[in-house]
């Protein structure tokens, strides 16, 4: 795998042809509907966008609204083993993080990121979840560590399908309200490990409740 250069966060023209290409094909495929798009924030608001992931084409669905800046996905290092997949994924705005091994580099420009006033995407699940009927699963301290490094928000989204996602299934994305870092009590004095925890529990909490609102 060629190292991927965590120095310079850069913005590649690739990201919006596919993003326009494919945002038609997106939603007649699997007939996709969008909610909450008013919680997007402006531009200019410090905050990381926090997803559910069941699907492979999880960030393209995310991502696909003309509302939603770019986003710089944080992805399995596994995926940039391949040099052509490498080079595709690096101009589509993602970067590759080592599961389960502390990846400060990954951490670091995820830092980075935000704050050079990009936003980034994160799964705080960590993998995918298969199977379990699509419904959320626990989440990885990731999404809260760099939120308190940057004091930044979090926007939950929820990816909601009746069951698994298939073409010809309707698929909704739903964007909740921001999760400030007052909500996460990142001003605490005494923030430490267990607080980390709490912070990443609230954000899979909030993905679990608009996902849990789009089963009945």
């Amino acid at each position: 795998m060629k190292e991927f250069d965590y120095s310079t966060v850069k913005d590649y023209k690739l990201y919006n042809f596919v993003k326009n290409v494919f945002k038609p094909l997106i939603k007649m495929v699997f007939h996709t509907e969008y909610k909450g798009l008013e919680n997007i924030p402006p531009k200019g608001t410090k905050y990381i966008l926090a997803i559910n992931h069941t699907h492979a084409l999880d960030p393209v669905f995310v991502a696909a609204p003309k509302e939603v800046p770019t986003l710089h996905f944080m992805g399995k290092a596994e995926l940039f083993e391949n040099p052509l997949l490498a080079w595709f994924m690096t101009h589509m705005q993602t970067f590759p993080v080592h599961r389960g091994k502390g990846d400060n580099s990954a951490i670091e420009y995820g830092e980075k990121i935000i704050q050079e006033g990009h936003v980034m995407a994160i799964c705080p699940e960590g993998k995918r979840i298969r199977g379990k009927g699509g419904r959320p699963q626990r989440a990885k301290a990731g999404v809260a560590i760099i939120a308190k490094a940057t004091n930044a928000g979090v926007l939950p989204v929820a990816i909601c399908c009746d069951g698994e996602i298939k073409a010809g299934k309707k698929v909704t994305v739903s964007y909740g309200k921001l999760i400030t870092p007052e909500d996460m009590n990142f001003g605490k004095e005494d923030f430490g490990r267990s607080d980390i925890s709490n912070a990443a529990n609230m954000i899979m909490d909030r993905i679990t409740e608009l996902w849990e609102a789009e089963q009945k």
